[in-house]
């Protein structure tokens, strides 16, 4: 059931129906990611991660230690499709040609579900500007598709506890239970995504933007029985804000090594420092 926008405040989250079409578009694509994942490795970083295309494409990340990546993901932006359509062209395999169709159209069907919560978030907190920001920087939107490993142990993070470096980000698709949330009461909580729901959290930049009003949510993933053999996937969209400063991951580090729910009980002056200038 769709909740309220005052949860935003209060729980730091806010569940949203899904539109029928998004939904059915969302799931073809995570069907495309699995079969695209399924790829030879050399195949798949034919499309490598590229911030010359304005941050698209593909990362495989097996990293050592408690906080490290171990995961592989695809970032799609539509001012970064048409360099992923040309070299998903430039490779010729029919699932990543299909992959990169399925996952390119999903941004402009998106754009109706953000629209209505910025505009909700605006009126309901005062955030002058969000919605002119947020609505005009479709090209900034970026959906990320996750596929985590297994072989974890049951209970271990899959995912750090980390908060998010955008505006706000809406959860598409988990395959398996296990995504958490740190309430803002210091307790650890599942945040199911549903067959006829998203998730919305607010990011850092939102933090930012509101004066502290809205706190980026502190979240993570957990393995569960099922998923510590098997893995699983994901989903989300980060709506990022172009008007709006960036964290500054340079000057303060990486937020996965933050303490979980560092941002909570920060004066807004404190959290602005940790921003781009």
């Amino acid at each position: 059931m769709e909740t309220s926008i005052d949860d935003l405040k209060t729980k730091g989250f806010v569940t949203m129906s899904y539109p029928r079409g998004l939904r059915e578009a969302v799931k073809k694509a995570a069907e495309s990611w699995k079969r695209f994942y399924n790829l030879p490795l050399e195949v798949k970083k034919a499309l490598p991660y590229s911030n010359n295309a304005d941050g698209v494409g593909y990362e495989y990340k097996e990293g050592i230690g408690n906080k490290a990546d171990r995961k592989e993901n695809f970032d799609v932006t539509l001012a970064g499709k048409k360099w992923l359509e040309e070299n998903a062209g430039h490779i010729g395999n029919p699932i990543a040609l299909e992959f990169i169709e399925d996952v390119t159209r999903l941004v402009p069907i998106l754009k109706p579900l953000v629209s209505h919560f910025v505009w909700q978030v605006e009126q309901s907190y005062g955030v002058d500007g969000l919605v002119e920001e947020v609505t005009t920087g479709e090209d900034a939107f970026f959906v990320r598709f996750i596929h985590y490993f297994g072989d974890r142990e049951v209970g271990e993070e899959t995912a750090s506890a980390h908060t998010d470096q955008s505006g706000f980000t809406p959860h598409l698709f988990e395959s398996s239970p296990g995504l958490e949330c740190l309430t803002y009461e210091g307790k650890w909580i599942p945040m199911p995504v549903s067959e006829g729901e998203t998730v919305v959290i607010p990011s850092m930049q939102l933090q930012l933007k509101s004066q502290g009003t809205l706190k980026a949510l502190c979240h993570r993933v957990v393995a569960t029985v099922e998923t510590a053999e098997q893995g699983r996937d994901s989903a989300v969209c980060f709506v990022q804000m172009k008007k709006t400063p960036k964290y500054d991951k340079d000057k303060c580090g990486r937020l996965q090594e933050k303490e979980p729910g560092f941002n909570y009980s920060m004066s807004h002056f404190d959290f602005s420092n940790l921003f781009k200038k």
